[in-house]
């Protein structure tokens, strides 16, 4: 996809009048415009990025500014990164490839009773770990506020600090 850039500063130059390009019109128009361009280069990055996990990692990454970091380089050089929690193990009461079906008998004051709805179902809470190195000194509230700008709805996560 193309992303087009503009320069802001260059398009008021080329569209004011040829006798009132002097220095100070120029720099007072600048710094009108100045935020306006910071706002749309900052909106342009947003929109390149979304909640995918090479995406998040690779804003993370250049959040933190990690030294060597190069984003065609990405697996090798990253040291922020992003992993699934892993699923508990799921019990299956009854399979297709079962010839019969198995009844389960209800015995009072067994010690093996099975219970289908169990209290520790669906125990994971998150979605997915982020792993940043200790060496980087963050806030959290802040970091949390940058994750959650690029994060999908319904997706939970944890910060984990690990040492390199």
């Amino acid at each position: 996809m193309f992303w087009l850039t503009t320069n802001f500063i260059e398009l008021i130059k080329q569209l004011m009048p040829t006798f009132l390009r002097k220095s100070k019109h120029i720099a007072l128009i600048s710094s009108f415009v100045s935020p306006l361009q910071t706002v749309h280069d900052e909106l342009l990055y947003q929109m390149q990025h979304d909640g995918r996990t090479i995406y998040l990692e690779k804003v993370l990454n250049e959040h933190f500014e990690v030294v060597g970091y190069d984003h065609q380089n990405h697996e090798t050089t990253k040291t922020v990164y992003i992993e699934d929690v892993p699923e508990p193990e799921k019990l299956y009461i009854y399979q297709d490839e079962e010839i019969e079906d198995t009844f389960i008998l209800d015995e009072p004051d067994s010690e093996n009773d099975l219970f289908l709805d169990q209290d520790n179902e669906n125990l994971t809470a998150y979605s997915y770990v982020i792993f940043v190195p200790d060496i980087y000194t963050f806030s959290e509230p802040k970091l949390r506020a940058l994750i959650d700008i690029y994060r999908y709805i319904g997706k939970k996560y944890q910060i984990q600090t690990y040492t390199l």
